[in-house]
């Protein structure tokens, strides 16, 4: 049985008929319209013609979207008309080093490449633009170089007009907020001591992290908590009208890790800390101008405050507290003025939360103290220590922390047994500690722990039957 081909079929003829009517339809069209313009060019005058092309002009310009308006934002090198008596304009750095982190060395035709050692800065090469995003809009930059000796080295911001606001209020604001973040995490701390009523500043390069601390992790989740709600509140402090401040008081036995967690807080924060030692201000006038004389974004440490004011008795029934020390030679003085021959506890005080504690913003006050009860209820109270740390005997979760410092491991035999013995026997960080210190081997560092702690819990029992 033969079966019919696909050209001798009725559809595919109707295909065939209909596709040949389409061309001579589409070639008669053509022909019209060809026709047509001739016959306007030479029936139709000059003037005509040309009042067509505007009218067909207008009608496209309204069917097309008009394009973009551009706005362009001018970052020269150098502030001032003249280049004598101009200053280094502070911005143009900062456009550079972040730009400096934007750069996509793929998508860049040439490049610059500087800094030393290890460490490579890459930026844009004279004449070469590239483009940031940011929040879904595309903001481009370009380098400009000056005329000669006519005019600086320029940065040119271009985006369209539409975004001008988010520009000027949001995007640049942004880049500078990003490049003060960055400068303070890759910038070396420094820690200040007092001498006289000048600070002293050395490098400190205390490694401790809240990653390495061993301390109770919920303590320890508040407090990071605590210093994030900071440092976001400037505008909240100002609304309030208090100064831009907070207290924290760490207190425990000793050996407990306050002073780990003080250089914790200021490798989180990069604050330069300064630690105050007390005996070596004489007086409230030196006290006052080394206070004063602390920069914004800073970490004031008082150390063991129990220790530097004790009560002396006062006209009247009242109680002065001023400092314990030794006699500097002034002690002959009758005069009832006792401000002019030491510091004073109001004196710290009017610092924390008087007049005197607007002197400075963004700034972190730290007591550490061995003994709370003995501290005068003054410097206790909200306002002044917002926030007490209680830097306990090592648990459970902070021997674990330790365990992964010292050996790097989450697991052991021996940890059921030690996990015991801590819930039974008072030991600090710091003895701890040591006991891991004594060998780089695991095994044998956590069996000389075991054998701390029992020896101890066995301590504890004789004291007991005692």
């Amino acid at each position: 049985m033969e079966l019919p081909s696909a050209a001798s079929s009725p559809s595919a003829y109707k295909l065939v008929d209909t596709c040949k009517k389409a061309a001579a339809t589409a070639a008669s069209v053509t022909a019209y319209a060809v026709l047509a313009r001739g016959m306007a060019r030479e029936l139709l005058p000059p003037d005509l013609c040309a009042v067509v092309s505007w009218a067909a002009s207008l009608v496209r310009g309204h069917l097309q979207p008009p394009p973009a308006q551009r706005r362009t934002v001018v970052v020269k090198r150098l502030d001032g008309c003249a280049i004598s008596c101009a200053n280094l304009n502070s911005f143009y750095d900062d456009v550079n080093d972040y730009l400096a982190t934007r750069i996509d060395p793929q998508s860049m035709r040439r490049l610059c490449l500087s800094g030393a050692g290890a460490r490579k800065v890459m930026s844009m090469d004279t004449g070469d633009s590239m483009t940031d995003v940011f929040e879904g809009v595309r903001f481009t930059w370009t380098s400009v170089s000056g005329e000669g000796r006519k005019g600086p080295d320029s940065l040119e911001l271009t985006f369209d007009a539409e975004h001008t606001d988010m520009a000027l209020g949001t995007y640049v604001p942004s880049i500078t907020a990003a490049v003060e973040q960055a400068r303070r995490r890759d910038c070396k701390l420094k820690i200040f001591m007092n001498e006289g009523s000048s600070w002293r500043g050395i490098s400190h390069n205390h490694p401790a992290t809240f990653d390495t601390l061993a301390m109770d992790p919920p303590t320890k989740q508040a407090l990071i908590a605590d210093l994030d709600r900071f440092l976001k509140r400037k505008e909240y402090y100002r609304r309030i009208g208090k100064a831009w401040k907070r207290g924290y008081l760490l207190y425990g036995p000793p050996g407990t890790g306050k002073s780990s967690l003080v250089a914790a807080v200021a490798n989180y924060l990069r604050f330069n800390l300064y630690d105050l030692d007390l005996s070596e201000v004489r007086y409230n006038a030196e006290l006052q101008k080394l206070l004063i004389g602390m920069p914004n974004r800073s970490i004031l440490v008082i150390e063991d405050i129990d220790c530097c004011f004790s009560a002396t008795s006062r006209e009247g029934g009242k109680e002065r507290k001023t400092l314990a020390r030794a006699d500097y030679g002034h002690g002959d003085d009758d005069s009832d003025d006792c401000s002019n021959k030491s510091i004073t506890l109001s004196g710290l005080l009017n610092f924390i939360d008087g007049l005197w504690s607007t002197s400075g913003k963004e700034r972190v006050i730290i007591f550490t103290t061995n003994y709370k009860d003995r501290l005068d209820p003054a410097l206790l109270r909200p306002g002044r220590m917002d926030m007490h740390v209680y830097m306990g005997y090592c648990g459970w979760e902070a021997f674990r922390t330790l365990a992964r410092n010292y050996f790097l491991v989450d697991d052991h035999p021996l940890f059921p047994e030690i996990q015991e013995l801590l819930a039974e026997v008072e030991v600090t960080p710091a003895e701890v500690s040591e006991m891991l210190l004594r060998n780089e081997d695991a095994d044998i560092a956590l069996l000389g722990l075991v054998e701390f702690l029992t020896a101890k819990k066995q301590g504890g029992k004789d004291s007991v039957k005692a």
